[in-house]
């Protein structure tokens, strides 16, 4: 579909698909009808709270054996500190997030991320955990809730920087081990906890679908590595119909893996910059 950009409305008369979880205030579709597009919601996946909290439970209860606690999407962050708020009892430990949106879902419950690696993904976020226990600064002073004050450590250059270290994961039902796997590899004892369940949506909306197989949508946000598989799935070939924008490397290999070459991928892995790229790709 042909569309011409104008002043503050850049995507005037273009239809983007998005795919995230269900969410009428989805923030990346306000982002993008703020650029004048016209935005279309099709979730791929469904996130829930987890089948049994019992694991979580046990985890919260445990808190302060930890060193770290870990997210590695807002969406954990929303669900565990949601059942943390009436059962909560010691003090948290230090808090890591995987990225700005994570860091900012961690702000909205009156916590400050202690870590946030300057690359979004679960490398980047491994490696900066790593080498913050080899540099050996524990950080001083609160967490904004309760958080523990640590004296300095010397510098760790053995192999297993991560040795003594605790560290719990709050994740999904399924995703990328790498997170976990380097963490472990590097000495940490890792435990992880399902806050939250992904299943995929079995089909699609009649009437998106319909507009998608006429030539309707212009662009197809893929925003994780499930949502791409749900996409292939619920739509086939269809899907070439519209230019599909990637979040990242990761998702975007994976759209690769599956016969679908993204037009376009975010250069920072947000939100923000996903509507970024597709701004920078579509046609004056």
């Amino acid at each position: 579909m042909q569309h011409s950009r104008s002043g503050d409305r850049p995507l005037e008369g273009a239809c983007v698909m998005v795919t995230r979880a269900e969410n009428p205030s989805d923030p990346l579709a306000q982002q993008l009808r703020e650029l004048g597009a016209e935005v279309v919601l099709q979730p791929a996946i469904r996130i829930s709270p987890p089948a049994d909290w019992r694991l979580v439970d046990e985890a919260i209860a445990r808190l302060n054996e930890y060193d770290w606690l870990v997210f590695s999407s807002a969406n954990g962050v929303r669900y565990f500190l949601d059942r943390c708020e009436e059962r909560l009892s010691t003090p948290f430990p230090r808090v890591a997030a995987i990225g700005s949106g994570t860091a900012e879902e961690l702000a909205r419950f009156g916590l400050r991320a202690d870590l946030v690696p300057r690359e979004f993904r679960a490398e980047a976020l491994a490696d900066a955990l790593i080498n913050e226990a080899a540099i050996g600064e524990k950080g001083t002073g609160p967490i904004c809730r309760n958080g523990p004050e640590g004296a300095a450590h010397k510098l760790d250059l053995s192999p297993f920087p991560l040795i003594g270290r605790r560290i719990l994961l709050a994740r999904a039902n399924r995703g990328r081990e790498v997170l976990a796997e380097r963490l472990t590899a590097s000495g940490a004892t890792v435990d992880q906890i399902v806050v939250y369940t992904s299943s995929d949506l079995q089909r699609p909306d009649a009437e998106i679908a319909a507009m998608l197989a006429a030539g309707r949508i212009d662009w197809i946000t893929v925003t994780s590595s499930a949502i791409a598989r749900s996409l292939v799935r619920m739509f086939g070939d269809d899907l070439r119909r519209a230019k599909l924008a990637s979040i990242s490397p990761i998702t975007g290999g994976v759209l690769r893996e599956l016969g679908h070459r993204p037009a376009a991928e975010a250069a920072e892995y947000t939100l923000a910059g996903l509507a970024a790229a597709i701004l920078l790709f579509s046609p004056v």
